[in-house]
């Protein structure tokens, strides 16, 4: 499994679609699985949503998004794929296209494509136009973002508009590279949060998730950036969508994987391709934030809680408590110096056996945080180690971290930075370590994941 697609709130549940190739490990025809959940945390698998088995798609059905139509049907929008006999290197048209349905089962638009190549501004690629993000306008109007490469001026969001959400125009160019990272930005998504717009997109070739922060304007349907910044400091997260709660919050979830490393395996696993915990955004000062949903919290058991633990100086620097260890972990710490005294560096090691570890360090002269997975077991030696540029708190930190059976997600002083890990550890290394250079103390609330609620 790759993209989560069509990220939606249909009928009182959370429905989360995704790129899929059942066939397989590696790459094939790519569908749309299906997942449906009730709190985030827990998902019950629904048949395949889109299959390729149309002219128009037979390439496979790429991303997109989801929305409920007027009549109550459940409306996709996702990208085809269609190969071009003329194409010297066999690359595929990729075109627009929509299906409906009952929250189930699914129909195609007889009418497809809606979008095509045709509707490009000067330059555009049509065998690089994909991923639409669909909305409505509050006069009931539809907007779409697509990616698109074009051809002079590199990475662009294009917006398209409709009357009726059947017949689409090309309205502008929303936002170009810039100089910002990647040729080509995909899974573009836009939507409002603390009394701001956030234009996020995957930008390929340098592999990040980036978002925009600025202001929209659907009268003249224009986007005029305030700043930006990188969402991930690790090493897998992509492909980012949203969805409104009923509450009124924004959630984020991506795709747990680096693309330069999603064919990449060399241990024997029956599954290639997760899903993050799904993540709370909100905006301070500026800066986007990103915490695990609150919906986890019931998902906390066997409570282990020490507080004010010393590490260094007349204690040993090696810490190791006998009832913090796992692989479904949740676990908040709280790091501060010892009697204002600075510490050279605190380090925690998990997943950890006499053979393997991943490594979490932070630097308080430096403000560094370093994700090491080196010594995780098989992975890619050019995906390894990962920093991150932590706002300076006077040596404190403050860290949750969710250890998955194959993974690792690190919030950092409260989202704001966050770095993700998928670790190939065998799952019976379980223990956690703690290590200061120096004095520090620490608190320590470690919980237990269940696994049936």
């Amino acid at each position: 499994m790759n993209d989560p697609n069509g990220f939606s709130r249909y009928g009182g549940t959370y429905h989360l679609f995704y790129q899929a190739y059942p066939d397989g490990l590696n790459w094939g025809p790519i569908r749309w699985g299906h997942a449906v959940s009730e709190d985030l945390i827990r998902w019950e698998r629904l048949p395949y949503a889109l299959m390729p088995d149309q002219d128009y798609d037979v390439g496979g059905c790429f991303s997109g998004t989801a929305l409920t139509w007027d009549d109550g049907r459940h409306m996709l929008m996702y990208t085809g794929c269609q190969p071009d006999p003329d194409d010297t290197l066999g690359r595929g048209l990729q075109i627009q296209c929509l299906a409906f349905g009952d929250g189930t089962t699914y129909e195609k638009y007889d009418d497809n494509p809606v979008i095509t190549g045709d509707m490009l501004p000067e330059g555009g690629d049509p065998y690089e136009f994909r991923d639409p993000k669909v909305w409505r306008e509050a006069d009931g109007t539809f907007r779409a973002v697509i990616a698109n490469y074009n051809r002079t001026n590199g990475a662009q969001i294009l917006l398209y508009r409709s009357n009726d959400g059947l017949h689409w125009e090309y309205a502008d160019v929303l936002a170009d590279g810039e100089g910002k990272p990647g040729w080509m930005w995909e899974c573009p998504d836009l939507f409002p949060l603390d009394g701001k717009y956030i234009l996020m997109a995957g930008t390929m070739g340098e592999v990040h998730t980036i978002c925009r922060i600025g202001d929209y304007d659907p009268c003249c349907g224009s986007f005029r950036e305030d700043c930006w910044q990188s969402m991930e400091q690790g090493f897998d997260f992509y492909a980012g969508q949203t969805v409104q709660t009923d509450d009124g919050r924004r959630i984020l979830i991506g795709w747990m994987q680096n693309p330069r490393t999603a064919e990449y395996r060399e241990i024997d696993l029956p599954i290639n391709g997760q899903m993050s915990v799904p993540r709370e955004l909100q905006l301070r000062d500026g800066k986007l934030l990103q915490t695990p949903v609150r919906e986890l919290i019931s998902y906390r058991t066997d409570e282990v809680v020490y507080r004010n633990v010393k590490l260094g100086g007349e204690a040993r620097a090696e810490q190791k408590f006998n009832e913090i260890h796992g692989r479904t972990v949740d676990m908040e710490l709280q790091i501060r110096p010892d009697a204002g005294k600075p510490y050279e560096w605190f380090r925690m090691r998990f997943a950890e056996d006499a053979d393997h570890y991943t490594e979490f360090t932070y630097e308080p002269e430096t403000s560094v945080a370093t994700l090491d997975r080196s010594h995780a077991g098989p992975g890619r030696t050019d995906l390894t180690r990962a920093q991150a540029a932590v706002r300076d708190r006077g040596g404190r930190l403050d860290v949750r971290i969710l250890l998955d059976r194959l993974s690792a997600e690190l919030f950092i002083n409260d989202g704001e930075q966050v770095m993700s890990a998928v670790i190939y550890t065998d799952r019976h290394a379980e223990d956690i370590t703690f290590y200061v250079k120096g004095t520090a103390v620490m608190n320590i609330a470690k919980y237990r994941i269940k696994e049936n609620k």
